[in-house]
């Protein structure tokens, strides 16, 4: 028996409709959950994902806060006081939960601290810290670290930027020195510190002043960048404080 001649177009048809639903059918967002255990780890998120973050507290009444918020990047989407839920923590009287979405591409220090001072649960003391990067494919990001990170790992795509914040002081003879990058994984473009909101206001010498370093990510590969927080009038002298970041910027996909 021939087939119908019709059968072939039939075919064609449907596998063609298929194709259509399968490449506008949108891949399925990943949830991350972390807790106390988790304090200090570094997380891969992509535009989409959801990040569940739960933490011990002394009662169902207080919970945490973040240290700042993440525009265009992490959004706070919902938040419960439960308890019985667990947090990382064994014995904990109850748990703060917070949800996140992914909102665009980037890199951050997710940090919170108790909401109320002293009534973070042992062995956190009252202070979260995670560091998160955001991919979205073919698209290149900006990555954001402050102190926080500090010896810390972070990962960054060829092309990338990366923004490292430290703690500086108007006027003071301390001064930040990045160390000399000994490889062509990641070169250093700026260094500039944080210019004032207000123009008109007058900083006083002391008083805290940001200075960003930014970078570019160049080659595949491992490097560690290392600041000092030197005595810029005395070179002998031991640095007041450092800073420490390990970089990874991975083969590209084939």
């Amino acid at each position: 028996m021939k087939p119908h001649p019709s059968f072939p177009r039939y075919a064609l048809l449907a596998l063609f409709i298929l194709t259509i639903f399968l490449s506008s059918t949108p891949s399925r967002a990943d949830i991350v959950t972390l807790t106390a255990a988790d304090n200090g780890k570094q997380v891969q998120l992509t535009v989409g994902d959801q990040l569940i973050v739960r933490l011990p507290t002394v009662s169902p009444r207080f919970g945490w806060r973040l240290v700042q918020n993440y525009p265009g990047q992490l959004s706070v989407t919902t938040t419960h006081n439960l308890p019985g839920v667990s947090s990382g923590v064994p014995g904990a009287p109850a748990t703060f939960e917070i949800h996140f979405q992914a909102v665009g591409a980037g890199g951050l220090d997710l940090a919170l601290v108790s909401a109320l001072p002293g009534t973070g649960y042992s062995p956190l003391g009252g202070f979260f810290h995670a560091y998160v990067t955001i991919d979205q494919p073919g698209v290149a990001k900006n990555v954001n670290i402050s102190e926080y990170g500090n010896h810390s790992r972070v990962k960054v795509n060829k092309g990338d930027q990366l923004q490292i914040r430290l703690d500086n002081t108007a006027g003071a003879q301390y001064k930040w020195e990045v160390m000399p990058i000994a490889d062509n994984v990641i070169q250093l473009v700026t260094a500039q510190p944080e210019q004032p909101q207000k123009k008109s206001r007058k900083r006083k010498a002391d008083n805290p002043e940001d200075i960003t370093f930014q970078f570019q990510a160049l080659n595949p590969g491992k490097t560690t960048l290392r600041f000092l927080y030197r005595n810029a009038t005395d070179n002998q002298a031991p640095p007041k404080r450092d800073f420490e970041l390990e970089v990874e910027v991975p083969e590209p996909p084939r």
